[in-house]
């Protein structure tokens, strides 16, 4: 017997799961999806892969992507290595593809953030300026910071705090105000 959760709707039903003989006896559903989901489960469980790939851009080191569909469950840690060798170099819109048939089972990998077609970004590094000692290692790097805002950028709200209570204010969210 396997206890699952049904994620085919928000109510999320507690599962049992046991096969009786060649027949698979699911108890706990609210629906049929819940049924239909217990045997995917059980004999061939998928799953959606998000994850990031490597860029080349200095300022946008990863891009996020995820799968265009469900792929076996056995299959991550290979697709997963596939995707950990993948260096995106060109820019690229929310929707297009990484990667067509990832780990050979027909899913396509799509990017799913759009840092990398910004007119800043695409102007910056072609990937035939770049050199292969640019292309980012996989280990963690510290995140670079931000730089600070423009004279015309900064506002009031961002300001330190000059005392206590305008720290305090800050604190609760609410904004400072002097009384003369």
């Amino acid at each position: 017997m396997k206890e699952l959760y049904c994620i085919t709707c928000p109510t999320g039903c507690r599962l049992t799961a046991a096969w009786n003989d060649d027949e698979l006896v699911v108890e706990g559903n609210g629906c049929n999806r819940g049924v239909d989901f217990a045997k995917a489960e059980m004999t061939n469980p998928t799953r959606s892969l998000t994850t990031t790939v490597r860029t080349t851009f200095p300022g946008v080191p990863v891009l996020p992507v995820r799968t265009d569909g469900e792929i076996p469950k056995e299959k991550i840690m290979e697709a997963m290595k596939a995707l950990n060798n993948i260096v995106i170099n060109d820019a690229l819109d929310c929707g297009d593809t990484v990667l067509e048939d990832l780990a050979e089972t027909g899913v396509r990998v799509i990017a799913t953030g759009d840092a990398l077609v910004r007119k800043e970004l695409k102007n910056t590094i072609h990937s035939s300026q770049m050199a292969e000692s640019d292309v980012p290692p996989l280990a963690d790097e510290p995140e670079v910071e931000a730089p600070p805002p423009e004279e015309d950028e900064a506002n009031e709200e961002d300001a330190a705090p000059q005392n206590e209570e305008e720290t305090q204010q800050k604190q609760k969210g609410r904004p400072h105000i002097t009384r003369g």
